[in-house]
């Protein structure tokens, strides 16, 4: 063999091997780009549909503790008058708090109404028997602290019952005395049932398909709490604000459902032993590098037939450069489809974690339109933190910032139903949107908003409305009309809460009245 084809078949085989190493160096590190992104996606998803059970936890567990803690309640487990509970127990009052299910039980756990909303017939009825049975199976939904144990008056228990027919997820409290004191008398129950409709509305506010899952009851570790990882790779755990986990969050994948590749994540409920007995289903399709994989075997390969022709060398590389180039668009068109699948979840302040002053706006323009199909009120709340430069300049930035993300939870806190929504609107300013609410409901939300603000206590030495933080608002109720805009509602509002500082802040301001 001469050295002229010696040296060509070097030259070509170290050629091979140099381009063989430099495809494998890239294919590793795109498809595990690939995977993590996945993984970082579907852990998103499970993020957003779990905070949005959270959220549902603790607004039924507020709405149970308000009806709880009330004397007029804990009188009427001794004296058992009818016209009370129909008075105050209503079907437009259970439907406007979104409950399915509504008991009071005695202190030997008898019922003394288990009642659920039909709301085909529009009418309280007592709950069948057979889903009064699995109720009353959960003992330790009224399971408290003892008469002198100081954490009665804030003991709570959340759990998810499966009954007959359908998933039930609970909140009950200890009934009390409006001041919390002295020995409970019962326990009042509050539940929603997680179904069909409510997972069509989860499906809705996150476009992800939910499925339920039956699985048998399995017990927990001891001081099983929300936990979250994929069946190869952990990932960092969640933080949920609920007391008494809800779930388990679990990322899996499966690559041969209907011949297609999905990630599946899974989040279990747990009864009030803390044993899963349902899995939420959340599938979603892997990112769509399939060809891009395809494409880098291949490449793999013909780098490594290069080696035999210089001449051919050249037209590989050309090849080469091509088939990154449309694995480069492959790469961009996925990565911006999982850009925008985050930016859905980017709603948020950054500071208080409520909604931020773009989902407002869309929010607000959205039930106007549906206000003015429906012809229906709608009612817009500004809010504004009194003297609160003061407060900064006083306690300094970071105080500040404690205050506004306490406040912002505060007035989420009051807000009762699910489609009300509470936003940033700037600086110390927040809006609360109540479609289908009328003045006086805007006026219970709004001292409700003053008394959880209130409640917070928080030091506000130079205020000249209150020792501590307070707030002034302004209330707007319109019934819109299509000649008119979201803008005549907010100015109105702003008027309101204009009134309410030049009253000397720390008050209440609203007005009725049609669009013009």
């Amino acid at each position: 063999m001469n050295l002229r084809l010696k040296t060509l078949l070097l030259s070509n085989a170290s050629l091979a091997i140099l381009l063989l190493g430099i495809a494998l160096g890239i294919r590793h590190p795109i498809l595990q780009r690939f995977a993590l992104l996945e993984q970082t996606l579907m852990q998103k998803r499970l993020e957003h549909i779990a905070s949005t059970l959270i959220q549902q936890v603790e607004k039924l567990d507020t709405n149970a503790h308000q009806e709880a803690t009330w004397t007029e309640m804990y009188e009427y487990i001794r004296k058992r008058d009818p016209a009370f509970y129909h008075k105050n127990y209503s079907f437009e009052g259970l439907s406007n708090l979104s409950l399915d299910v509504l008991g009071i039980l005695d202190r030997e756990d008898n019922f003394i109404h288990l009642d659920w909303v039909d709301r085909k017939s529009r009418q309280i009825k007592a709950l069948p028997d057979r889903l009064r049975a699995d109720l009353l199976k959960e003992k330790r939904l009224t399971e408290f602290p003892a008469d002198n144990d100081p954490a009665l008056e804030n003991s709570r228990n959340v759990a998810a019952v499966k009954t007959t027919n359908d998933l039930l997820l609970l909140a009950s409290r200890p009934i009390l005395r409006s001041n919390g004191k002295g020995s409970y008398r019962g326990t009042l129950l509050m539940g929603i049932f997680i179904n069909r409709e409510f997972l069509t509305q989860l499906e809705k506010q996150s476009e992800i398909p939910l499925q339920l899952d039956s699985i048998a009851p399995v017990p927990l570790p001891p001081q099983a709490s929300i936990q979250s990882g994929t069946r190869q790779n952990p990932v960092p755990d969640l933080s949920m604000t609920a007391s008494d986990a809800l779930a388990i969050l679990k990322v899996s994948q499966n690559t041969h459902i209907k011949e297609e590749r999905w990630i599946v994540g899974e989040i279990d409920l747990l009864n009030s032993d803390r044993q899963p007995i349902q899995t939420i289903v959340v599938r979603a399709p892997l990112l769509e590098y399939q060809q891009g994989e395809e494409m880098l075997n291949q490449l793999t390969g013909v780098l490594f037939l290069v080696g035999i022709s210089l001449g051919i060398i050249i037209s590989l590389l050309l090849d080469k450069s091509i088939r990154n180039q449309q694995l480069l668009k492959i790469s961009e068109a996925a990565l911006q489809a999982a850009n925008q699948e985050l930016q859905k979840l980017a709603d948020l302040d950054g500071l208080t974690q409520i909604a931020n002053r773009r989902c407002f706006d869309r929010y607000l323009h959205q039930e106007w339109e549906r206000a003015i199909r429906e012809q229906w009120p709608i009612t817009l709340i500004l809010c504004d933190v009194d003297y609160f430069k003061r407060f900064n300049d006083t306690y300094g930035h970071q105080a500040g910032d404690e205050c506004l993300r306490q406040v912002a939870q505060a007035i989420r806190h009051a807000l009762q139903r699910s489609g009300d929504l509470v936003a940033r609107y700037g600086g110390e300013e927040f809006a609360a949107i109540l479609p289908n609410t009328n003045d006086e409901g805007g006026l219970r939300v709004a001292i409700a908003i003053q008394e959880q603000v209130r409640n917070l206590q928080i030091e506000h030495s130079t205020s000249t409305a209150c020792p501590y933080i307070s707030v002034s608002l302004g209330i707007s109720t319109v019934i819109p009309n299509p000649v008119t805009s979201p803008e005549t509602l907010i100015e109105q509002s702003d008027k309101k809460l204009y009134r309410a500082k030049e009253l000397g802040r720390n008050q209440v301001v609203f007005s009725t009245q049609d669009v013009p």
